[in-house]
C-alpha cells in the first residue's frame, strides 16, 4: 500500500491564520488594553490598533500559507507519514497496525469550508491531544485516508466492493431531548452555575453587588424555595441543551468489522470502533430512566497494546428491550440477556451495613453535641430521616447485585447511583481473582475481580460479597484454557 505526499485542502490556510491570530489575541489582549486606558481612545491610537490588527492579518495570513504548503501526509510502507513544520521540519510515522480510530470532526469553520478535521489515534498517544491532526481535507479524501489506514486491518474480500457503511440507528429528536431530560447531568450544571456566580463576583464592583443583594434576597422561605426551584430548572435546562449539543444527530453505523458513530450540533464528530477491540458492553440505566425502562449502551474499547483503550457511548438512549436487537446487529457478540443469578441472602446485611457506616459515623459526631444541648429529639428525627434511606439504599444495591455465565460470556450488573449491567467475553478478560477481607472469610463470602482492557488502566468488572465456593467457580471456568461447556 503507498500514496504519493498529498497536502491539505486550501481551507487548511485560513485555519492556521485562525488559529495565529488567535494566539497573538491571547498573547497581546492584556498589554493592548493597558495601553489603550493609558493613551485613551483618540484618533491616534485607533489609527495604530487598527494597523497592528492589519499587520497581524497578513502575518497570520502568511503564515497559514506557509503553513498548509509544508504539511504532507502520505500512506506508505505500512505506515501514516505527516510531515509539517515551517522553520523546523517535523515528520510523524505511524505503524498503520498501532492505529486505533480514525475519526473525524467538523467544527464550524470547516463546516463554512465542506471539509473535516481527520484526528488519528492510537492507544499509546496522549488523552488530550490526537497523534496526527489533519486540519482540512475534502470528505472524499477523508474517507478514501480511513480506507486506506483501515484496509491493513479489512479481509481482502471486503476491500474488492465498498458499499459504504450500514446505518443500524439513529437518536430521533423525541428521544435526544428525553435523554438530556433523565441524562442526570443537573449536578454538572450546577456547578458550572457555581463558577459563574464566582467569576461574576470577581467583575461586579462591591457597590453593584450589594445593591443586588438587597434586591434580589429572598424575605421569605417561599421565596428562598422558588429560587431554588427556579435554579433547579435552569440547571435543568442547561444539562438538556448539553445533551442536544453533544448527541444531535447520533447516528450508529456499521462497515464489516468496523462500528462507526457520527454526533454534534455545533461540532459534528464521527468516531471509528473496530470490533475486534471492543472488550465489554455496559448498559448504563440511569435513577431517572430506570422507571421508563430506558438505558444507554458503552463500549469499553482497547488499543493497540494490553491496557490502553477508550470508553465510548455506542448509543445515548434506547428502551431496555431494544438492546438485544441493536447488539445482534451491532456487536453480536456481546449480544446476551441470561436471567442473573442473586447473591446470597447472607451478603444482604453487609450490603446495608456499609451503606449506613457514614450516616453512623455522622450521627455519632452529632450525637455529642445532642448531648450537650439535650436536644435529643431532633437528634431521633436526623437518624430516623437518615438511616432509613441509607438502608433501602443499601438493600436495592444487594437487590440489584447479580452475575451469570452464558457461552463463555461473563454478565455482571452492580449499582451505585445508576444500576450498570457489564458483558464480556471469555477471552477479552485481563486479570481473574477473588479477594475476601477478614469479615468475609466469617461470612463464606468473597469478591470476584476481573478486568478488561479500556482507558490508562483497565476497566474492571466486580461481584462484591458472592459466595465463596461461587467465586471459585467462576474464576475457574473463566480461566483462559478452560473451555465452553454451556454454563447456564
Amino acid at each position: 500500500m503507498s500514496s504519493e505526499p498529498r497536502h491539505l485542502h486550501p481551507a487548511a490556510m485560513i485555519i492556521a491564520a485562525i488559529k495565529t491570530i488567535r494566539r497573538s489575541l491571547s498573547a497581546f489582549v492584556i498589554p493592548g488594553v493597558a495601553f489603550l486606558m493609558s493613551r485613551g481612545l483618540d484618533a491616534g491610537t485607533i489609527a495604530f490598533v487598527l494597523f497592528a490588527a492589519l499587520v497581524v492579518a497578513v502575518f497570520a495570513a502568511f503564515w497559514g500559507f506557509l503553513s498548509w504548503r509544508a504539511t504532507t501526509y502520505e500512506v506508505a510502507g505500512g505506515a501514516f507519514r505527516l510531515r509539517q513544520g515551517v522553520v523546523q521540519k517535523n515528520e510523524r510515522t505511524i505503524p498503520l497496525d498501532h492505529v486505533q480510530s480514525v475519526d473525524t470532526v467538523q467544527g464550524i469553520i470547516q463546516r463554512l469550508f465542506n471539509v473535516v478535521e481527520v484526528r488519528i489515534e492510537t492507544a499509546v498517544g496522549g488523552a488530550s491531544e490526537p497523534d496526527a491532526s489533519l486540519a482540512a481535507l475534502a470528505r472524499a479524501d477523508a474517507e478514501a485516508l480511513r480506507r486506506e489506514i483501515e484496509g491493513s486491518r479489512r479481509e481482502p474480500a471486503e476491500t474488492e466492493e465498498v458499499a459504504g457503511p450500514a446505518i443500524i440507528r439513529r437518536l430521533e429528536t423525541r428521544d435526544l431531548f428525553l435523554a438530556g431530560a433523565t441524562s442526570g447531568q443537573i449536578g454538572v450544571a450546577l456547578s458550572l452555575l457555581a463558577v459563574a456566580s464566582q467569576l461574576l463576583d470577581e467583575v461586579l464592583s462591591d457597590d453593584l453587588g450589594r445593591y443586588l443583594l438587597e434586591t434580589f434576597a429572598p424575605r421569605s422561605v417561599t421565596t428562598a424555595l422558588l429560587y431554588v426551584l427556579i435554579l433547579g430548572l435552569f440547571a435543568w435546562l442547561l444539562a438538556i441543551a448539553g445533551t442536544v449539543l453533544a448527541y444531535s444527530g447520533f447516528t450508529l453505523s456499521r462497515d464489516g468489522d468496523f462500528l462507526y458513530i457520527r454526533r454534534g450540533l455545533l461540532e459534528r464528530r464521527e468516531a471509528t470502533i473496530p470490533l475486534a477491540r471492543i472488550q465489554a458492553v455496559r448498559v448504563v440505566e440511569g435513577l431517572l430512566r430506570q422507571p421508563f425502562g430506558l438505558a444507554s449502551l458503552r463500549v469499553e474499547s482497547a488499543g493497540y497494546g494490553e491496557d490502553a483503550g477508550v470508553s465510548t457511548t455506542l448509543f445515548p438512549l434506547l428502551p431496555r428491550r431494544e438492546i438485544q436487537d441493536l447488539l445482534l446487529v451491532a456487536a453480536p457478540e456481546f449480544a446476551v440477556d441470561p436471567p442473573l443469578k442473586a447473591l446470597p441472602r447472607r451478603a444482604l446485611r453487609r450490603y446495608v451495613f456499609r451503606s449506613t457506616v457514614p450516616v453512623l459515623v455522622l450521627l455519632g459526631a452529632a450525637g455529642l453535641f445532642s448531648v450537650l444541648a439535650f436536644d435529643f429529639v431532633s437528634w431521633g428525627l436526623a437518624a430516623l430521616f437518615l438511616l432509613v434511606p441509607a438502608a433501602l439504599y443499601g438493600w436495592l444495591r444487594y437487590r440489584d447485585a447479580g452475575w451469570a455465565l452464558e457461552d463463555d460470556r461473563l454478565v455482571v450488573r452492580s449499582r451505585l447511583l445508576t444500576r450498570a449491567t457489564a458483558i464480556a467475553p471469555r477471552r477479552r478478560l485481563q486479570s481473574r481473582a477473588t479477594v475476601r477481607s477478614p469479615l468475609q472469610r466469617r461470612a463464606s463470602l468473597a469478591t470476584f475481580r476481573a478486568q478488561v482492557a479500556s482507558g490508562g488502566g483497565g476497566a474492571e468488572l466486580q461481584i462484591i460479597d458472592l459466595g465463596s465456593d461461587a467465586a471459585e467457580s467462576v474464576v475457574e471456568r473463566l480461566r483462559p484454557e478452560h473451555k465452553a461447556t454451556g454454563i447456564r
